[in-house]
């Protein structure tokens, strides 16, 4: 027995009028749930999965399809079927399950003979996925390796901001002395002139006061105020402006 030439089945008509996994993911959808993104394209349809990169389980799967109606149903039928499985277990899934799963009677097809090619496609695009899988996962771990440096050294550049802006205006003087004693007044003093800290203000001004040669010199203001500001930022914290009194 055979579905007359126009006739598709119920379940094929009812899940038309229900479409619930058209749409697309992106790379930030998958790295913000830190998982892979694995696309596959054939002809009118494209495929776009979520999958867990530890167990490559499907989390999600959207599609696209712009073939008319047998496309669209056999995309939404396929990303129903995948979701919770792992990429193997849906690549090995074959164009006939899918077509299966839409009929009213086990000998009846779902579709009519001349849409029963629409199918082929089913194969084409997991075999896409399988391939793809690899370097998608690869792309999501190293993604997500990136991502644990950046947010270890936010929490370590929080920590420091921490502790300096804790330090009373005496010990944060200190800190800048013992920096410029170190890195910057030597080649000053070279030069017969030297610098006081006079103040700090909200943990991120410093007021400075050249001192000797230092308060005629023109570099004062520009690249020996720019290297002493540099070499204080880089050895205690980021934020820190150095303005010398006038």
């Amino acid at each position: 027995m055979a579905v007359a030439e126009d006739k598709f089945s119920e379940l094929f008509e009812q899940k038309a009028k229900a479409i619930k996994h058209r749409g697309a993911y992106y790379l930030e959808d998958a790295g913000e749930k830190g998982m892979a993104l694995v696309e596959a394209k054939f002809k009118d349809t494209k495929l776009y999965w979520l999958v867990d990169v530890k167990e490559d389980r499907i989390f999600s799967a959207r599609f696209f399809a712009y073939g008319g109606k047998v496309s669209l149903v056999i995309g939404e039928t396929l990303c129903f079927m995948v979701e919770g499985l792992t990429i193997d277990e849906a690549s090995s899934l074959l164009k006939t399950d899918v077509e299966a799963l839409l009929r009213d009677e086990p000998e009846v097809p779902s579709v009519p003979e001349s849409k029963m090619k629409s199918f082929d496609s089913v194969d084409e695009l997991l075999k896409i996925i399988k391939d793809h899988y690899p370097s998608a996962k690869a792309i999501a771990i190293a993604s997500a390796s990136i991502d644990k440096v950046e947010v270890k050294s936010t929490t370590e550049l929080t920590l420091v901001a921490q502790a300096w802006l804790g330090l009373t205006i005496d010990e944060q003087k200190q800190q800048i002395d013992i920096v410029l004693d170190e890195h910057v007044r030597p080649a000053l003093m070279n030069d017969g002139g030297n610098v006081q800290v006079l103040d700090v203000t909200d943990g991120e001004r410093i007021l400075i006061q050249y001192q000797g040669a230092c308060g005629s010199c023109g570099s004062s203001l520009g690249a020996t105020l720019s290297f002493m500001e540099s070499t204080l930022r880089k050895h205690i914290y980021n934020e820190l402006t150095v303005v010398p009194q006038m």
